[in-house]
């Protein structure tokens, strides 16, 4: 049983650092896809900026045309009445066009400088991508080293508790098969290595015996010493 706790160990040893090697990759990889997600997201609000702009163009271009053309109807016009209106009209319209002018240089501003972001967000992502793939083909070759020796230790594992009786290979496979995984513990005087608490000590001496199989009475787990 202590041979095959053993190799039980060195397989839950290898599984840990399976996960630790996974684990990194896979924050590599959280990493790089949020990344993604903010400049996915910073990419819209440049697109939207960019129809914004586009839009207060072309509501300049016309407001310029209908200023000239209200200018050219002062030729036409007979009355001060009629003059004074036309003028009023150019006024409004020639603030209004003033102000979407301010509106439109600062949006040109901050759209030069969510361009300026976005270029370097893409490198940053770029990085980043040409990390993770760097590193992917070293993990995938750690991984399969650790599976292999799992595999291996698995094997050396089954062979041994294919000997044990029927009604002790289903209590130890029950037992390592728990969180820690460990089915068996050594006996130091009468305190069980495992829950540390005190065991009986007609119990403490058959552990030590070769003949016998016993259980701690309080954790359950085989002991020996």
């Amino acid at each position: 049983m202590i041979e095959m706790q053993k190799y039980w160990d060195l397989v839950m040893s290898s599984k840990a650092e399976i996960d630790t090697i996974s684990s990194g990759l896979k924050a590599l990889e959280k990493d790089l896809a949020a990344r993604k997600s903010k400049l996915a997201v910073l990419g819209s609000v440049i697109k939207e900026m960019k129809t914004s702009l586009k839009q207060n163009e072309l509501e300049l271009a016309d407001m310029t045309a209908r200023i000239k053309k209200l200018e050219n109807r002062k030729q036409s016009i007979q009355t001060e009445r009629e003059l004074k209106a036309l003028e009023k009209e150019i006024e409004v319209l020639s603030f209004d066009s003033s102000t979407l002018e301010e509106k439109t240089l600062v949006l040109i501003d901050e759209l030069d400088l969510k361009e300026k972001d976005y270029t370097r967000m893409y490198a940053e992502v770029k990085q980043h991508e040409e990390k993770l793939n760097a590193e992917k083909p070293a993990v995938e070759i750690k991984v399969s080293s650790q599976e292999d020796t799992i595999k291996k230790n698995e094997t050396s594992f089954n062979s041994l508790i294919e000997k044990l009786s029927i009604s002790h290979r289903s209590k130890f496979l029950k037992i390592i098969g728990s969180r820690e995984g460990k089915a068996i513990a050594r006996v130091a005087g009468e305190i069980c290595g495992f829950c540390n608490r005190k065991i009986p000590a007609s119990l403490a001496i058959d552990a030590s015996k070769d003949d016998k199989v016993v259980n701690c009475s309080n954790c359950g787990k085989y002991i020996y010493r």
